[in-house]
């Protein structure tokens, strides 16, 4: 399995890979919690939104032979995808996004066309208590990304909106550095052809590393020509724990996977964190997919999350501002309070055709 180029990334994002059962356990290196738990494929997988840019391609493959966890339900806003799918995992397709309540242990929703309606399609699982992992984006309001939450925890559901990027070591040893620094500046930088569907990536990764470090974000400039091509530059303005502000940015371009430089009082010269997709097994077979999944297992099992519901929406509503400076504020710096609740974010992309917008607005309006 190879690494998708900027070209083809949607294609191997909409497709599949066959794995193979390969072990699961300790000897692969998950967290010992995860290793030791004995439920194993005792946990009925729920998958949603499954092929048209989706990670269901990446991740369904390594649920079962790498997370322990088996895909027995799914549904997708197409019908003939789901059917499709479920004879590929034999699993059971469900007529009804809901149909699946009562009958899995997990939901998992992998799609990024459906971020206008995840909660509406979340629903019924969060306020069943379920673990819920939610795709990024996470919504294309604050309002909507607002009740998600809210549902998760009055019905104590776990839930996860996550980047694969932020769950890599490399991220999570940035985040680690910075909390024992006095940051002045630093520099992130993310493959990205749109700020929506991969610009995302790098908003996460700098709330991970920065942010939840101690230094929550202010406000959010982005400029850029529109915000569905590169190159852009998105701005962020952050409080440090002493009260001082300081600024970095995100470049969103042609960059590979990306990374972020910190710079701080102590090293001037600052600090690098690439992020790679892994050597030696397991990571040759799951390269950097894997991390998000093992953290969603943990979930799961009753673990602590890394990421709080505090933090979660923290970086919705830095995402939300981007969003609100390109297209509304002339790109200028955009407080977090200042994106209206009930404004929404585009989801169709201009530059790429799909009817999954049609039939859920169909369906959901």
């Amino acid at each position: 399995m190879t690494l998708p180029s900027d070209s083809n990334r949607r294609d191997f994002l909409a497709g599949s890979m066959t794995l193979g059962a390969m072990g699961f356990g300790a000897a692969i290196g998950m967290p010992a919690a995860m290793a030791d738990d004995d439920r194993g494929d005792d946990f009925r997988v729920g998958v949603m939104n499954l092929q048209v840019y989706s990670h269901m391609g990446i991740w369904a493959p390594i649920l079962k032979p790498f997370i322990g966890m088996r895909i027995t339900h799914c549904w997708d806003i197409d019908p003939n995808i789901s059917e499709g799918f479920a004879k590929g995992y034999n699993a059971t397709a469900v007529k009804n996004f809901d149909d699946m309540l009562g009958k899995v242990d997990v939901i998992i929703s992998g799609g990024y066309y459906n971020n206008p309606w995840n909660h509406i399609i979340h629903e019924p699982y969060l306020e069943a208590g379920l673990p819920n992992l939610i795709n990024r984006p996470f919504a294309n309001s604050v309002a909507k990304g607002d009740k998600m939450i809210e549902m998760a925890r009055k019905y104590g559901a776990p839930i996860l909106v996550p980047s694969s990027f932020e769950h890599t070591h490399p991220v999570v040893q940035a985040k680690a550095w910075a909390k024992e620094k006095q940051i002045t500046c630093y520099n992130a930088t993310n493959a990205s052809d749109d700020y929506s569907t991969h610009g995302v990536h790098g908003v996460y990764v700098i709330c991970r590393a920065i942010a939840e470090a101690g230094n929550p974000v202010i406000s959010v400039a982005q400029q850029a020509k529109n915000w569905h091509s590169s190159p852009a530059v998105v701005t962020y303005e952050h409080q440090a724990p002493d009260g001082r502000s300081f600024m970095g940015t995100l470049h969103l371009g042609s960059f590979g996977l990306g990374g972020i430089r910190i710079h701080a009082q102590e090293e001037m010269g600052g600090k690098g964190f690439q992020i790679e997709l892994g050597t030696g097994y397991p990571y040759n077979k799951t390269h950097l997919w894997a991390p998000t999944l093992w953290e969603f297992a943990s979930l799961a099992r009753g673990n602590p999350p890394s990421q709080s519901l505090e933090q979660i929406e923290h970086k919705h509503k830095v995402y939300m501002a981007g969003f609100w400076s390109i297209l509304e504020n002339e790109g200028k710096p955009t407080r977090l309070d200042q994106v209206p609740a009930d404004w929404e974010a585009p989801v169709d992309l201009p530059n790429v055709k799909h009817k999954d917008t049609v039939l859920f607005r169909k369906k959901f309006g």
